[in-house]
């Protein structure tokens, strides 16, 4: 931190160089990695005005700017931005970026008289980063950050693994206070259980591991587990024994993911 210069008022290091911001809006997480040469990378800003002006001051009182944004995925809470991070390149996947473009006004519908104008208006304003299968590297100054798509939670979604910080930034994923969230194309689960499956060796290699909505934590392959375990249990009929199921919301998802799993069922017993 630069002489002369105040604390951030959200941002929390949990690593070096990483610094993360929980919202009072479910929990939802803003990641800010430093580059080392006075910029930051800010993934999914988020949520309140408030919260989201603060950014770019926590950014201003560690003495960087931003210098590049990412959207993990296409959902209305993880596309917002601040015009004080600047006019900079906002990536995402082409998938994300196609389905905002297409659909704008769906996709920021929720926000429309939460936020701003001003801040819907600069929602969702999304550059697609170089399509191709498997992982590849976001194009900036900083620590290597190797992107995971996959479709688990929504079309497009990104993981980002901070491969030398030993960080995974999972997204809508591997959540201590939300169950396993299949995308609405998902009707059977089948779609969520691959892109978790995907995420494996990354949450393997990973040290902490933040979630889109959450608490970080040091122990990412407590949070597979959690998630492997639950799953399997729905698919299989299971009792569910999981803390999260009390949490709000909740007893709605875990409906919807009974009703998936048993179109599984179903389909097995078809022989599709």
């Amino acid at each position: 931190m630069n002489a002369g210069s105040t604390a951030p008022q959200r941002l929390a290091e949990i690593t070096a160089g990483v610094w993360v911001a929980t919202s009072r809006r479910f929990a939802t997480t803003s990641t800010v990695v430093l580059d080392g040469h006075g910029g930051a990378l800010v993934v999914d800003p988020a949520w309140d005005p408030d919260e989201l002006a603060a950014i770019p001051a926590d950014l201003a009182s560690l003495g960087v700017r931003c210098a590049v944004g990412l959207a993990t995925h296409v959902h209305y809470d993880h596309v917002l931005w601040h015009p004080d991070l600047g006019e900079v390149p906002r990536y995402a996947s082409p998938t994300t970026v196609r389905t905002v473009t297409d659909q704008r006004d769906a996709v920021l519908a929720p926000l429309v008289g939460d936020l701003p104008p001003e801040l819907v208006a600069v929602a969702g304003r999304l550059v697609p980063l170089p399509a191709g299968p498997g992982p590849a590297l976001l194009p900036w100054a900083g620590p290597e950050a190797l992107l995971h798509p996959h479709d688990a939670h929504a079309p497009g979604h990104l993981a980002v693994e901070l491969t030398d910080r030993g960080v995974l930034l999972a997204g809508d994923m591997l959540s201590d206070l939300e169950l396993p969230m299949p995308a609405d194309e998902d009707d059977d689960l089948e779609t969520y259980r691959t892109g978790l499956e995907q995420l494996v060796p990354v949450v393997r290699r990973a040290r902490l591991l933040v979630p889109g909505h959450g608490s970080p934590t040091d122990d990412p392959l407590a949070r597979l587990d959690a998630d492997r375990r639950y799953l399997d249990a729905v698919v299989s009929g299971r009792p569910v024994d999981d803390p999260r199921l009390g949490l709000p919301g909740m007893a709605e998802l875990h409906a919807a993911n009974v009703r998936r799993a048993a179109r599984t069922g179903q389909e097995a017993a078809e022989g599709r």
